[in-house]
């Protein structure tokens, strides 16, 4: 796969939807987590929550559509796109807040499933300072991600999250799953 291929990203929401999706998914959180410790070894550092993907289904949907045209036209994967029971991870990144070089690998005590695409939308507000997304392709070059926009990649490929110098980043993670690599 070359770097063009690498990552996919589209615009999907306006400024007034984002509000309204941030609204839903506060009402919806089942599990919150903050976090400062590092994850397996890495620095991430924010407050991290779970939200059942069903309830915003009529809001989140034109993202979701979009991530699996990115997988038919792109990536190709065997996928199962099953939202009704999936959740997804709600990110606030405030200052300071970053998430150091990882890939998204699936537990293997949990699911018999890899995760095969990461699938990010952009739900920031307000403008914010530092945050820049990287993939290892290229790491001096940050891939554009602002508000509103989505953003998808294979999960196996090394990611981060610049600290964030001013303001809060706030995106939404759906992990794209299927049988097992071979």
């Amino acid at each position: 796969m070359n770097y063009k291929s690498a990552v996919n990203t589209f615009s999907v929401f306006t400024p007034e939807q984002v509000r309204k999706i941030n609204i839903e998914i506060k009402k919806n959180i089942f599990q919150a987590e903050n976090k400062s410790d590092g994850a397996q070894n890495v620095s991430k550092i924010g407050k991290f929550s779970h939200v059942l993907c069903g309830p915003l289904m009529d809001l989140i949907h034109p993202w979701l559509y979009q991530c699996q045209k990115s997988n038919r036209d792109i990536f190709g994967y065997d996928i199962d796109w099953d939202f009704h029971l999936d959740s997804l991870n709600y990110n606030v990144y405030s200052t300071s807040g970053e998430y150091g070089w990882h890939i998204d690998m699936s537990d293997r005590n949990v699911t018999t499933l890899d995760n095969k695409l990461t699938c990010l939308l952009n739900l920031s507000e307000e403008p914010y300072e530092g945050g820049k997304f990287h993939v290892i392709y290229n790491i001096d070059e940050e891939q554009k991600f602002t508000s509103g926009m989505g953003l998808v990649f294979t999960s196996m490929i090394a990611h981060k999250v610049t600290p964030i110098t001013k303001g809060e980043r706030i995106t939404l993670t759906y992990w794209a799953s299927g049988p097992t690599w071979r």
